[in-house]
């Protein structure tokens, strides 16, 4: 055990000094002692310390935490550690069990749909068996079907029941689709594969789409970004784009894929290096109670030819794509365009001429086309880029 008199006296130094305890599995001990020690913020930094640690001893705490207020969210949503998953599994498990086994045309109300968030927060980057189990429950036919048919109560007077927010950020509809509501759970373990890129996540990916298809193939295209050469992955996944039924699943990945890139006339520090990467914002917010929200991401490549493939038929209708993550800098974006989807994957300078020609047509023609607010400022970004 380290000595504490070594740890920094109170505040902010305090946390951050036992939060820096979690990256060593022998202070596993140590964290526990301060669990039972320490109050306040710097016992809640104990605890997320040590959930990210495989401690054995502490699985009676996340039995216990995650019955609790918030299941334990601002513990549990941005550790991956098995310890913790299979405590918390059997209580999501029995939740959604319950929530399926509702009346008919029952509404879930507010309390179950602030759980059901909770749920799918804490599922992020979990890959024990237990946790497996929970995908394996939501994946059969019979239970995606009473999921995507969940109405939902109102909060007040003024609730559109047509929006779900299943968190904060990404995981959000603007309509009760039931096609969209089928891809919630594939969505959290593609967000999952970002975050751990566990190889049991990977390998539940490809059985749950062998078994079921449909938007299985959104962890299974992801799993494929992170994992294999980005020529392998165009020449292996590009015949999904041909087919209406199969593409919208590939751009639901490409809406979490975002190219970090700075302005030439950028004057802060670059904290990010400059390329692609898997974006997905995460946790839940709630006025004066919480706010869990961080955001997860790593470092990827896609071949070029996607952007070529993307700006192709300027002129014809292209399908609503949601759940993106939304991260220009500049500008109103416009939700759920498919055109917001593809300025997203681009750099601020385009090298190739070929494809920076093309690109500028397909927005030129595209401008003509759409109809946005002018506090949307999708084409005027893009032509701006594409201009220079």
């Amino acid at each position: 055990m380290i000595n504490l008199d070594s740890l920094p006296e109170k505040g902010l130094k305090r946390e951050a000094a036992i939060l820096e305890l979690g990256r060593n599995p022998e202070n596993a001990e140590t964290l526990m002692f301060l669990v039972n020690t320490e109050k306040g913020k710097c016992k809640n930094a104990a605890l997320k310390a040590l959930a990210c640690i495989e401690c054995q001893e502490a699985r009676p705490l996340w039995k216990k935490l995650v019955k609790g207020k918030c299941m334990g969210e601002n513990i549990f949503a941005n550790t991956c550690s098995d310890c913790v998953s299979e405590e918390i599994a059997p209580v999501i498990l029995c939740f959604l069990t319950n929530l399926l086994n509702r009346q008919k045309d029952e509404p879930i109300d507010v309390n179950q749909m602030e759980q059901l968030r909770f749920c799918l927060s804490i599922m992020l980057g979990k890959a024990s068996q237990n946790m497996l189990e929970v995908y394996r429950f939501m994946a059969k036919p019979e239970n995606l079907s009473r999921f995507t048919s969940l109405k939902r109560a109102k909060k007040n007077s003024n609730d559109e029941t047509t929006t779900w927010n299943f968190n904060s950020d990404t995981l959000r509809i603007s309509e009760d689709n039931r096609y969209e509501k089928e891809k919630v759970f594939p969505l959290v373990m593609t967000a999952s594969l970002i975050k751990s890129q566990d190889v049991r996540l990977m390998a539940l990916a490809d059985e749950l789409y062998a078994t079921y298809g449909g938007a299985w193939l959104i962890p299974v295209f992801m799993k494929a970004i992170l994992t294999e050469p980005k020529e392998k992955v165009y020449d292996g996944f590009v015949k999904y784009l041909s087919e209406e039924s199969t593409a919208i699943y590939l751009l639901n990945v490409f809406g979490w894929l975002d190219y970090n890139d700075y302005p030439e006339d950028w004057s802060f520090k670059r904290e990010k290096p400059v390329g692609y990467r898997a974006l997905v914002f995460w946790g839940n917010y709630k006025y004066g109670a919480y706010d869990t929200q961080f955001t997860v991401d790593t470092f990827v490549d896609i071949d070029e030819r996607w952007l070529f493939a993307l700006a192709k038929d300027a002129k014809s209708k292209k399908p609503k794509v949601h759940w993106q993550a939304y991260n220009r800098r500049k500008g109103g974006v416009s939700f759920e365009n498919y055109d917001e989807m593809l300025l997203g994957l681009l750099p601020e300078t385009v090298e190739n001429k070929e494809l920076k020609e093309l690109l500028y047509y397909y927005f030129k023609e595209r401008s003509q086309i759409v109809n946005v607010p002018k506090s949307v400022s999708v084409y005027e970004d893009a032509l701006n880029r594409l201009q220079r």
